[in-house]
């Protein structure tokens, strides 16, 4: 099974998200795409993060009734801080004949290099990368230059999607304001923030 791994904070998830999934499942040919939520994100040390069970909730409302997508937790059962290297080692670990693919944004791979073991990311998964709008797009040869290995173990398709910029910092802020967000969140995910008053200013 070919299958799309989407790590991020998802804090929360938004219809931004839920795009970028999609179009890679259906043009990268992926079988199903897993939403990663980290548990303990290193980048973000020492800054407030929604609960992981809260974040995990969101997502399951957001994807609901779509059967190609699923939530994998599996970032609570490892140890901090939660590395990419480390998570997709467990996943090929627990499922070693299916085929993982990293999902991510052209403005990340030129901090691909500076990750937590990039190596043994690529040796672990291809790359779906989804290009964004102002960013020099990096060929697989550059990153490969860039990560010292040989050009073919970078395995890296580009995806066409729609560009919606959607920052989720941007949908804390604007519901502390009391600013509304439909239709930038699913409307199950509006509702989960409204009843739990996530985000409201203390």
């Amino acid at each position: 099974m070919r299958i799309g791994i989407f790590g991020g904070t998802f804090d929360p998830v938004h219809m931004g998200h839920l795009i970028i999934a999609e179009q890679c499942r259906t043009q990268a040919g992926l079988d199903q795409v897993w939403f990663v939520p980290s548990a303990h994100p290193p980048h973000k040390a020492g800054q407030g993060v929604t609960r992981f069970d809260q974040r995990c909730d969101m997502i399951e409302l957001a994807i609901a009734g779509h059967p190609a997508f699923r939530v994998e937790r599996i970032e609570q059962h490892l140890p901090p801080p939660s590395y990419t290297a480390e998570t997709l080692a467990e996943l090929q670990r627990r499922q070693p004949g299916d085929e993982f693919f990293l999902l991510m944004g052209s403005d990340g791979l030129p901090d691909l290099p500076g990750w937590y073991e990039p190596q043994r990311v690529i040796e672990r998964a291809g790359l779906v990368v989804v290009p964004r709008p102002g960013v020099m797009l990096w060929t697989a040869e550059r990153l490969a230059t860039a990560l010292g290995v040989p050009a073919a173990a970078v395995r890296m398709r580009f995806v066409a999607c729609p560009m919606i910029e959607i920052a989720s910092r941007e949908l804390r802020r604007a519901v502390a304001d009391g600013l509304s967000v439909r239709y930038l969140v699913p409307r199950a995910v509006e509702e989960y923030l409204n009843d739990r008053k996530l985000y409201a200013r203390k």
